[in-house]
């Protein structure tokens, strides 16, 4: 018996049955496609927001408009992803009211976010110079982290690892903040979001009949 098998008959029923769900909550590559533009709408407001004195008024419109957009569709994407299957899929993915793992992604999320108020608590005890460059790198691995974890499937695996590597890299540049942050979350973004649609693309050219 291999590895992989060994470990299946060791798993309880209510693992691999979480495990299942959440892979068909992410194979038609949705979520991904929601977050990356989440991200990339979030990506230029703190080098907006620095830079909006004496910007002209379609600056400043644009800047309000992208924090309205950016909160619309962070407080909506569990619904928004829920209507567009409903809508345009449900020929494809049936009608299936999947197991909430909303108690599932909020324990990884709070297990992330204390291990990453710990780390910036060491810091600031610790007094180490460049404090906002610290901060960033783990931020890097912070995102690198949840991405690993709520996905745990190659295409999540490396989406994490460009996440964490962007943060840390960024960390060691001479760039202003805001222009980081910029940086990262567009980053983030951009691969999370190509990664949703090669996964939707590939998704939907699948035959009805397959079930997938």
């Amino acid at each position: 018996m291999n590895q992989s098998s060994s470990r299946l008959l060791e798993e309880t029923p209510e693992v691999i049955a979480s495990r299942l769900f959440q892979r068909a909550h992410l194979r038609d590559g949705l979520p991904e496609i929601f977050v990356g533009t989440f991200f990339l709408l979030v990506a230029p407001l703190d080098w907006m927001g620095q830079n909006i004195n004496g910007a002209p008024m379609a600056a400043k419109a644009a800047y309000a408009a992208n924090i309205l957009l950016s909160m619309i569709l962070g407080m909506s994407l569990p619904w928004l992803i829920k209507w567009v299957r409903r809508r345009f899929l449900v020929e494809r993915e049936g009608y299936v009211r999947l197991k909430s793992a909303k108690r599932q992604v909020t324990y990884i999320l709070l297990v992330a976010a204390a291990i990453f108020a710990l780390s910036l608590v060491a810091a600031l005890w610790l007094k180490l110079p460049n404090l906002d460059r610290w901060i960033l790198a783990a931020l890097g691995l912070y995102v690198g982290a949840v991405w690993a974890f709520i996905g745990q499937t190659l295409r999540f695996r490396i989406v994490a690892a460009i996440s964490a590597a962007t943060g840390i890299l960024l960390a060691f540049t001479a760039l202003s903040m805001q222009l980081c942050l910029a940086i990262f979350f567009g980053m983030s973004g951009l691969i999370t979001l190509l990664s949703g649609l090669v996964v939707f693309i590939r998704f939907m050219r699948l035959p009805i009949e397959a079930g997938e």
